[in-house]
């Protein structure tokens, strides 16, 4: 009993209440000829030492009474301990917590999964809420998912390769998943699941190992990425290029209060649809924005071509200060 968990020994302790209950009301059906109702009533009262019963026991009724007193007394004392464990450890509030962040998640629609809360983990997450995008983080490890709480972020503690626990964190209504853990085993599975329960779903995975990138591409990853090669990236480029680089970072910063960058997807009554890339450009500098980039629905990215046409469903990517980007978002994206 002693590696039981507090939940558990009340669940236990509450089947011996019942159990005992149940046992005591049958004997005193069979031994003393009682109706069902009189003989869970004379059972309870012997239970709770009150000693009610409907008439007097015969010897056999007084000896069987002992049985049902000692147990009786016995198993609602354990339930009294158990219950008091329970709400002392705070398991009570934290089953009404996990029960409101439960019904939180299910009320989320066009969210992120994070899978994995580390050191990649926690900064997609920090980012996230930075950007104010909604999100679920999924980890197995309890001080990961306190830490979390801590935070205010939703969280599951579960394994994250279960379609059960994906579904939990709404996987059919998620925008895009993000796999962090640092296992690529595990990696490779969630991004199957995730495919196979959204097919529409963008997916971002994390690989720790050059021949891991197939494989995660074959299970369905729109995006892998490598932490660590890219730290390698950006030290370098700190090192040979260290004014670019510190512009770049600035614009694409969650942190940044001046530029930011943006991608938005056009849709058909889009004023910029049907135009070159130069009369688009002079249309939005005068708000402040500027476009570097263009990729089309086919997928392929451009720089900043003159004559190259606009069309509807081809993504810009845009920097500008936050408002004027998010006015330009509202009024051209799908």
């Amino acid at each position: 009993m002693s590696g039981l968990t507090p939940a558990r020994h009340l669940k236990i302790a509450l089947l011996l209440v019942l159990g005992v209950v149940l046992a005591g009301t049958l004997g005193y059906m069979h031994i003393e000829n009682l109706s069902f109702s009189d003989a869970l009533y004379t059972a309870i009262g012997m239970m709770s030492t009150v000693g009610n019963v409907v008439r007097p026991l015969s010897e056999a009724g007084r000896t069987f009474t002992i049985f049902v007193i000692i147990t009786g007394v016995g198993s609602l004392l354990y339930t009294f301990g158990a219950g008091m464990e329970f709400l002392i450890e705070g398991h009570f509030s934290q089953a009404i917590r996990r029960h409101l962040m439960d019904r939180k998640i299910a009320t989320l629609r066009n969210h992120y999964i994070i899978c994995g809360f580390g050191r990649v983990g926690s900064q997609i997450a920090e980012d996230c809420r930075g950007t104010k995008k909604a999100f679920v983080v999924i980890d197995e490890q309890e001080r990961n998912i306190q830490s979390c709480i801590q935070r205010g972020y939703l969280a599951l503690q579960d394994d994250a390769t279960q379609d059960d626990v994906l579904r939990e964190a709404g996987i059919e209504h998620a925008q895009c998943i993000l796999i962090a853990t640092d296992d690529d085993a595990h990696n490779i599975s969630i991004t199957l699941s995730a495919r196979h329960l959204n097919n529409s779903l963008f997916i971002v995975a994390r690989a720790n190992h050059d021949e891991t990138e197939a494989k995660l591409k074959l299970a369905g990853a729109n995006r892998v990425l490598f932490p660590y090669a890219l730290a390698g990236h950006r030290m370098a480029n700190l090192a040979f290029q260290p004014t670019a680089t510190e512009v770049f970072d600035s614009i694409t910063s969650v942190k940044s209060m001046e530029l930011a960058v943006k991608e938005v997807t056009l849709s058909r009554t889009s004023l910029l649809v049907g135009r070159s890339m130069a009369v688009a450009q002079t249309m939005i500098f005068k708000h402040g924005i500027t476009m570097i980039a263009l990729k089309k629905r086919a997928g392929s990215i451009t720089g900043p071509q003159p004559d190259q046409i606009i069309e509807t469903g081809d993504t810009v990517i845009v920097v500008g200060m936050a408002n004027p980007l998010q006015d330009f978002k509202q009024k051209n994206s799908q």
